[in-house]
């Protein structure tokens, strides 16, 4: 059993405005989510499988739940005509069917869970984790979610305390970078991949998040970008070739090549011999210029 968000936004479509809130209780009537054919994640829902809602701008919150009555499955005509409701913007082609409906009165804001959700590495860009549509979760975050703490596994305090300095500086650097894109020297002229529900900063990959997932514009290689975030060297790597794996499998055309960037504060001797023999994995190093001026 695999555990899900489902994210629902407002959205407007010509002179009609659909708010999120109301998409997800229509949605919830129906026992019924609809899904696009490039919706993230959507070949792998299966019968029995957990979702939570996330209902999002302007609200961002956690509205409820659900189980899956269904595996994904194409809508044949009768039944795009039965949830669609007469109305462009509920017509699609996917969906799963749902059981087990809890709305919740009291809704959940994210701002009161983020910081215990493992899901999310940069709490102050959460809102990138929670866009695409469906996202994986590990079965932790979904019980502190829904409000099961006898599952929910502690955190290491110690350990976040220790590598706080490094980390805000990573957050830092990954909104650096992309408000900076254009003006990055990547040694060739990447741009950041974009399909209908997400724009290549934090990627959703399955249960994980790509820091950045570019695309080459001369060769149309696909390129994972990870900042190495104070892990080890060899974590780094595995993650990484991890990444390039997923996107091989479930975005590269056939014959469409992915590699990898790690970028780094301090390159040591394990990541130089970690990467030595890749090579589909370039290491390039950052470094913060610190200046004082008279005012």
């Amino acid at each position: 059993m695999n555990y899900w968000i489902f994210s629902v936004v407002s959205h407007k479509e010509g002179k009609d405005t659909y708010k999120a809130e109301d998409v997800f209780n229509q949605r919830m009537i129906d026992g019924f989510w609809g899904l696009g054919e490039k919706t993230p994640n959507r070949k792998y829902l299966s019968e029995g499988d957990k979702v939570v809602y996330y209902i999002g701008i302007p609200q961002k919150y956690f509205g409820g739940t659900a189980s899956l009555a269904s595996d994904s499955f194409a809508l044949n005509n009768s039944q795009k005509k039965k949830f669609s409701h007469g109305k462009q913007y509920y017509t699609v082609d996917y969906g799963v069917l749902l059981k087990d409906i809890e709305i919740w009165q009291k809704k959940k804001p994210v701002d009161e869970l983020l910081p215990q959700l493992r899901f999310i590495e940069n709490k102050e860009f959460w809102g990138a984790y929670l866009q695409g549509g469906v996202r994986q979760i590990e079965a932790d975050d979904y019980s502190l979610i829904v409000g099961e703490p006898s599952l929910i596994q502690k955190i290491n305090s110690t350990s976040d305390v220790e590598n706080q300095n490094e980390f805000a500086m990573e957050m830092q650097l990954e909104e650096f970078i992309f408000k900076n894109w254009s003006n990055i020297n990547w040694g060739s002229k990447l741009v950041l991949f974009e399909n209908e529900e997400q724009n290549g900063r934090q990627f959703p990959a399955g249960t994980w998040s790509i820091d950045f997932l570019a695309k080459d514009k001369v060769n149309d290689d696909l390129v994972v970008i990870e900042l190495k975030r104070g892990k080890t060297s060899d974590s780094t790597v595995g993650q990484l070739l991890r990444y390039i794996g997923w996107v091989k499998e479930n975005i590269a055309s056939k014959h469409q090549n992915v590699r990898g960037i790690i970028i780094a504060h301090e390159v040591d001797e394990a990541l130089k011999y970690a990467v030595k023999n890749l090579n589909n994995i370039d290491v390039k190093q950052y470094t913060v210029n610190f200046r004082l001026t008279s005012a």
